[in-house]
């Protein structure tokens, strides 16, 4: 199977995701960018590597990849509200995040509807 010509529209926005967290990680307290920071900036390039996964898949292996990157959507989610309540980052912030997180999560369940059983 050749691999397609364009990545999915859930691509772009995942690779947003991840610079900006790595913009907002960076601007963490020191005591916390080796551990929640770091969670938060795996958890960006975990993402990216599913939605690389899932363009590049099988049709029959993409919903795994699919899956499972909703699942780190979700876990992004959770860490960010985190760093919100700890004033790492502000609520205009969170809300930004979420909102792409959202749309993101949106696209790849879309994405997974259109795959065969």
């Amino acid at each position: 199977m050749p691999p397609p010509t364009a990545k999915p529209p859930v691509f772009t926005i995942v690779q947003e995701i991840l610079d900006w967290t790595l913009d907002r990680t960076a601007a963490f307290p020191r005591t916390q960018r080796s551990s929640i920071g770091r969670r938060l900036d795996d958890l960006a390039v975990a993402a990216v590597e599913r939605a690389l996964e899932a363009a590049y898949a099988k049709p029959r292996e993409k919903a795994e990849f699919l899956r499972a990157l909703n699942l780190l959507f979700e876990k992004l989610r959770v860490f960010w509200r985190l760093a919100e309540r700890r004033h790492w980052i502000t609520q205009p912030q969170l809300f930004f995040i979420i909102t792409k997180v959202d749309g993101a999560g949106r696209m790849t369940g879309a994405w997974l509807k259109t795959l065969p059983e």
